[in-house]
């Protein structure tokens, strides 16, 4: 596999169709924060995920029986610790979407071991379960910088919990897609936050790409009859990969980066991407739209974007509103999900919130009951903050 070995700082933390065929599907209007926000955040203090929570894929999973009570929303979530240096990924199951179950086995998925391409973290899950091989399998970024920028892994489970990176024999273990290896290429020197599907008998990947000219991300496609085994797709006329998503023009919200895809597949078969997006400097971020109805290759801005932006400052969400996950419930509406913080600092936890669609109906937080006189009720944990917690060695108990 090639490799680009290069002096150069990556920033790590990251971590649209016709507009005629667009409105057909669903009428502009307003996204709503759920008013109970954030949903999830860091776990107990020690816990693998005791810093940050973020970068998480969500999916309706339907049991098929005849009671839709059954079903279950799943998330497999990327966590960091302060105290255990440890950068991985958990599962959590839900039945609204909101009110979260953590995996007490967690993390599900682990980075690499010393000297391995994903040593330092892993996170940005995409997981699928493909109903003709009965196997649930999972797309995700890892990371060591040792060697060059961000690569893209791929795991296998039989029940979406217990994880077996593909080709698990020596350092590369689980690897199947990296930068393209061309200092010049807009994925030359990084690829990361990989989202995948599958239809018409083949794997589909929107993927973020770092390199080239333009110092910031955007959004390239691949496609694989294996999901092991990537090509990435090339313009009619053009001589390499480019951007299926760019960024915006001069001005734009989103002409700093376009990252984080989140694809969603219709029932006209046309497709709906959600990214996140800034202006140069990332004093504005936020989530956008865009469809394709050619299967992906190439995107429709929705006019309306930024369709989620952060909420003024002193906020939870304030800071960084990335990586969106999109779910298409089974009536049609949608929900989001994604990440954020109170304030721009990577000492600050980020936290996962939930976003409903223009046609979702809005599910209001419980009211807090009234306690007996003399009970005392139970404090909400406060903000790590720039606390810097005690460090242990990665993977010690």
């Amino acid at each position: 596999m090639k490799r680009v070995f290069l002096a150069l700082a990556i920033t790590l933390l990251l971590l649209a169709a016709p507009l005629g065929v667009a409105l057909s599907n669903m009428e502009a209007g307003n996204w709503t924060k759920y008013a109970g926000n954030p949903i999830l955040f860091y776990g107990a203090p020690g816990s693998w995920d005791d810093f940050n929570v973020y970068a998480v894929h969500v999916m309706y999973f339907d049991k098929n029986t005849p009671d839709r009570n059954d079903d279950e929303y799943r998330m497999w979530y990327s966590g960091t610790s302060f105290t255990r240096n440890s950068k991985d990924i958990g599962f959590a199951t839900s039945k609204d979407g909101i009110t979260w179950s953590r995996y007490v086995g967690n993390p599900v998925i682990r980075s690499g071991s010393f000297g391995y391409w994903d040593y330092e973290r892993i996170n940005a899950p995409s997981v699928i379960y493909d109903k003709e091989e009965r196997i649930w399998k999972m797309w995700y970024a890892g990371y060591a910088s040792y060697f060059s920028g961000f690569g893209i892994g791929y795991a296998t489970s039989t029940d979406g919990i217990h994880w077996e990176k593909y080709n698990s024999q020596g350092n590369e273990a689980g690897l199947v897609f990296e930068s393209s290896g061309y200092a010049d290429d807009f994925d030359g020197y990084s690829i990361f936050s990989p989202d995948v599907l599958k239809f018409d008998g083949k794997y589909h990947m929107w993927y973020a790409g770092f390199g080239g000219a333009f110092s910031g991300n955007q959004i390239g496609y691949a496609y694989s009859n294996d999901g092991v085994t990537w090509t990435r797709y090339i313009k009619p006329g053009a001589q390499h990969a480019e951007p299926v998503l760019s960024v915006g023009g001069p001005g734009a919200w989103d002409e700093g980066e376009v990252a984080s895809p989140s694809v969603i597949r219709l029932n006209d078969g046309s497709l709906m991407m959600f990214y996140q997006g800034s202006n140069l400097d990332q004093t504005r971020t936020g989530i956008g739209r865009a469809w394709s109805t050619d299967g992906g290759k190439t995107w429709t801005k929705d006019p309306n974007n930024p369709l989620v932006t952060g909420s003024p400052a002193g906020s939870w969400d304030f800071n960084r509103v990335f990586y969106p996950s999109a779910v298409l419930n089974p009536d049609g509406s949608i929900y989001l999900w994604y990440h954020a913080r109170s304030r721009n600092s990577d000492l600050t936890p980020f936290k996962l919130g939930l976003v409903f669609g223009e046609n979702a109906p809005i599910i209001y937080p419980t009211p807090t009951p009234t306690l007996p006189p003399g009970v005392t009720p139970t404090p909400t944990p406060p903000d790590p903050g720039f606390v810097m917690l005690p460090m242990i060695q990665k993977g010690a108990p």
